[in-house]
Parts: structure tokens; C-alpha cells; sequence
């Protein structure tokens, strides 16, 4: 062992060390992994290019990852299951390694013994790359969880045994490290998706048990689909789930895009708010605007022959909610209750008797200038004071 690899294997000690420290703390997967691989290039492994590849659980992708160079530093790539750049991915030597279950795969790109049997290991040569590792590290006994970690050398003979043992056990560390980060992330992922961002990350800080909430000022977003029940009976399971994916893009997507926040989709309605945070203008102008965009994507729809019964209502008001959690202690719901909820989505009921799929109340109307016009009043179920409701002109 010459001097320089007995150096470069004390400090990878000392590197194995930081990556169990780190695996304590809550960095994230790209700022670790990209410290990681400026810290073995400054002890002297010959490292031109790295990788680390795994699973994550996210509504639109299925996997990840991280990538390094010396001269672009971290690139994160996130792949869904039908992505063609996956080909790339899957065709290569990671792809093989996967498929086979290879522990360790190594590919001399230089010299006698150079295989260069996969497209992207001729990239690596003409970038200079001398000798490419791939190491496979499982989390569980079928190998269905874990990371996939390569490393791309630039010294003319390659990688020293040395090196290649200290890359292999700082891999290793490095999946310790990065397992309950990534689980960290696939519980906000989830929590994200059926919750919402903002609620979603309230329950991860501790607001879990039933009772745990608060009192908002919010402006709030009903809609509705039409005749739903008899779509769903005409037609086909397949057919009434596309028409709902697209019902939702027009609505719930709106409201994220503005700003706000989904709370529910109940069946086929959709509530939504948009906290006071700043002005109660700002709030509720932000809900109309949402409200607008949904409409104008309705009607933006190729040709009325594709969806001939797609419509909904929507109506937008303003109040106080309770925000936080409802339910039994073991089964709960993180929600927006109050009489203000409740309103709007009688509100919303109006839509189809008054015949204009846009109602706002008296409290929203006068928080936001536009083109109101009146409405009247309205006795709304189980509400026992009328309510000036206002639609706004086209």
C-alpha cells in the first residue's frame, strides 16, 4: 500500500464517521450526498462522476436520483414508472445490476481488460473515465427497498483494491445515512398527497391528536360536480374515474395554483380555503381568480361533444373555521369545521335553482372588488337567517 492510498484510507475512516454522525440528523439526501463526494475527492480517490439511485413513494414518480461531477456539482432527476428516460436507466449496467442482483459490478473502461458492454460506459470513456463501480445495497431480504450507488473513476489505472474496499463500506454507510431520510421523505410524500402540503406537514410536526387545531379567517371554495349519480351509473368504472380526473384537474388544481389549499375531496366536491394571512383582499382575490380559472378551463374543452354533461358549481365565501383535527382518537381527519363551512356548501347548493355556476356570499363579495350582481336573499338549509348571495357578471 503505497503512501497515498494508506492516507486516503485513514481519512475514509474519518468520512465513515461523518456519514454516521449525519445519519442522526436531518439533512437532506442531495446536500449529503454531494458532501459526500466532494469530501472523497479531496482525499484523493480518483472520482470524475457519481451516482445514487432508489425508490421513492410519490404520487407522480417512482424513483430518484442524485447525481455528481466535480464541475456541475448535484443534479436530482426524478423518474414516474412510464418515463422514457427511465430506458436509459433500466438498459444500462444499473439496470443490469438491478436485474440480477449483483452486489458489486465493476467495468474497466481503459486498457486489457476494458468492457465496455452497455451504450452509456462509452459516454463514460470519451469523458475520461477510466473504471466505473456499481454497488448494490438492499434494505430488506427480497431487495425491493434500498440504493444503488455507482462511481466513475478518472486515474489511468483505475480504482487501487484499497479504494474499491473504502468505496464499498462508504456506500454502506451512506445507505445507513440515507434510509431514514428517505423514509422521512415518503411519510411527507404521503401525508403531502392525502392532506395537503400545508396540513400535511402540521401532522408531522405533532399535531396529531384529536382536538389539535386552530381558529382561521380564510376564504373558502365549495364546488360540485353535476349529476354525478347518474353519471356514474351510465357510464363505465374507467370511463366516470377519467371524467372525474379531469373534473379535479379543472377545480383542485386551481386552487393549488393560486395558492390555497385542498382540504377535501369529498366524492366529487371539492373545499378549498385561502387563509388571511396578509390581506383579507389579497385572500379572497386569490379565490376568485382560482374560481375564473376553473371555469375557464371547462370551457376550454376540445368540443362540447367530449364532455356533453361535465359542468359544476362553485361558491366562494368568507368566515372564521376551526382547522385541525376531528374524528375517534384512533380514526381521525384533518379538516376545516364551523358554521362557515357549512354555509358554503349551501351556498353551492344555489348554483343549480339560481342557474349561475359562479355564487359568492355578502362577506366575500364586499372583501373583493369585481362585477357583482345581486342575487337576493336566500333561506339556506338549516340555516335560519336569509343570506344575500351575488353571482358576478361575465
Amino acid at each position: 500500500m503505497d503512501n497515498q492510498s494508506t492516507a486516503s484510507t485513514v481519512l475514509g475512516h474519518t468520512i465513515i464517521e461523518w456519514l454516521a454522525h449525519e445519519a442522526l440528523l436531518e439533512s437532506e439526501p442531495a446536500a449529503l450526498y454531494g458532501e459526500l463526494c466532494r469530501r472523497l475527492r479531496a482525499i484523493g480517490l480518483p472520482i470524475l462522476r457519481a451516482q445514487v439511485a432508489f425508490r421513492i413513494l410519490h404520487p407522480l414518480y417512482a424513483a430518484s436520483t442524485v447525481n455528481w461531477t466535480a464541475a456541475t456539482g448535484i443534479v436530482v432527476e426524478n423518474f414516474s414508472a412510464e418515463d422514457s428516460a427511465q430506458d436509459r436507466f433500466v438498459l444500462g449496467p444499473i439496470g443490469h445490476t438491478l436485474t440480477h442482483r449483483l452486489p458489486v459490478l465493476r467495468r474497466r473502461l481503459t486498457g486489457d481488460t476494458a468492457l465496455l458492454d452497455f451504450e452509456v460506459l462509452k459516454e463514460f470513456h470519451a469523458q475520461g473515465g477510466t473504471d466505473y463501480l456499481v454497488f448494490l445495497i438492499g434494505y430488506d431480504q427480497v431487495g425491493r427497498n434500498g440504493i444503488i450507488c455507482s462511481w466513475l473513476g478518472d486515474r489511468p489505472e483505475g480504482f487501487t483494491d484499497d479504494e474499491i474496499a473504502l468505496l464499498q463500506r462508504v456506500t454502506r454507510q451512506l445507505a445507513i445515512a440515507l434510509k431514514s431520510k428517505i423514509e422521512r421523505s415518503v411519510a411527507q410524500n404521503v401525508a403531502h398527497a392525502y392532506l395537503g402540503e400545508r396540513a400535511g406537514q402540521a401532522v408531522l410536526n405533532g399535531l396529531i391528536r384529536r382536538g389539535d387545531g386552530e381558529k382561521i379567517t380564510a376564504a373558502l371554495w365549495y364546488s360540485d360536480l353535476r349529476h354525478s349519480t347518474k353519471l356514474a351509473g351510465r357510464l363505465s368504472t374507467e370511463d366516470f374515474l377519467n371524467l372525474l380526473g379531469r373534473y379535479f384537474e379543472m377545480t383542485a388544481a386551481a386552487v393549488l395554483d393560486h395558492g390555497g389549499e385542498v382540504v377535501s375531496l369529498i366524492g366529487d366536491a371539492v373545499l378549498g380555503l385561502f387563509r388571511v394571512e396578509g390581506s383579507v383582499e389579497e385572500a379572497c382575490g386569490r379565490a376568485l381568480a382560482a374560481a375564473h380559472e376553473a371555469r375557464r378551463r371547462l370551457g376550454a374543452l376540445p368540443s362540447p361533444a367530449v364532455d356533453p354533461v361535465l359542468n359544476f358549481g362553485i361558491a366562494l365565501h368568507l368566515g372564521e373555521v376551526i382547522y385541525g383535527n376531528v374524528g375517534i382518537p384512533e380514526r381521525l381527519q384533518f379538516t376545516v369545521v364551523g358554521a362557515a363551512v357549512n354555509e358554503v356548501v349551501r351556498v353551492q347548493d344555489l348554483t343549480k335553482q339560481l342557474g349561475h355556476p359562479l355564487l359568492v356570499t355578502a362577506p366575500f363579495a364586499e372583501a373583493v372588488a369585481a362585477p357583482w350582481r345581486p342575487c337576493g336573499e336566500h333561506l339556506l338549509r338549516g340555516i335560519e337567517t336569509p343570506m344575500p348571495i351575488l353571482t358576478v357578471t361575465d
